[in-house]
């Protein structure tokens, strides 16, 4: 897909899109699959402090898609369309500065082989805007709402612990 800026083309490529209803991200990976003629690989990883929640590499074989394992599902698949969006949208970044963590994820590829990794860290912000806007386009057309807190209680600090490992205040 081409860049261009403006909302009217993110509505336009949502429109182009085949977005199951109710909404399964496998589903929706393997109808970008067949439009694209290539295969992408999603992967959740634990991203640690400094490190990205999104990732999208490209080789000359596969996308790869990892999102943050250590969050909700409704964020993780969030995570995950924010990236493919940055993919839809024909994003470019620099490279050379995400080598070591391109090996720990996909130490089979030859890192020479990797034509793009992308993290959200890499992106000029007008692109993090648009791959935001569409990702949350994505998600709205698709039905698919995040489920509730979970209320007040003994559970809470457990669920609040887990945010801050994930995001990097934590232990």
């Amino acid at each position: 897909m081409r860049r261009a800026g403006g909302k009217g083309r993110h509505a336009a490529l949502v429109r182009e899109l085949d977005i199951p209803a109710p909404f399964d991200l496998d589903e929706f990976v393997a109808g970008l699959e067949r439009q694209r003629h290539r295969p992408i690989r999603l992967s959740p990883f634990s991203s640690g402090p400094g490190v990205p929640c999104g990732l999208w590499i490209g080789t000359a074989e596969a996308d790869y898609i990892y999102h943050e394992q250590g969050t909700t599902p409704y964020h993780q698949t969030h995570i995950a369309l924010h990236e493919l969006a940055h993919m839809l949208l024909d994003h470019r970044g620099a490279t050379q500065v995400w080598e070591k963590l391109v090996n720990l994820l996909i130490p089979d590829v030859d890192p020479q082989l990797v034509q793009l990794i992308l993290g959200r860290s890499m992106y000029s912000t007008e692109e993090e805007r648009d791959a935001e806007t569409l990702a949350s386009l994505i998600h709205e057309q698709s039905g698919d709402r995040p489920q509730p807190l979970p209320p007040s209680g003994p559970q809470t600090g457990a669920f609040v612990k887990r945010l801050q490992q994930a995001w990097g205040d934590g232990e």
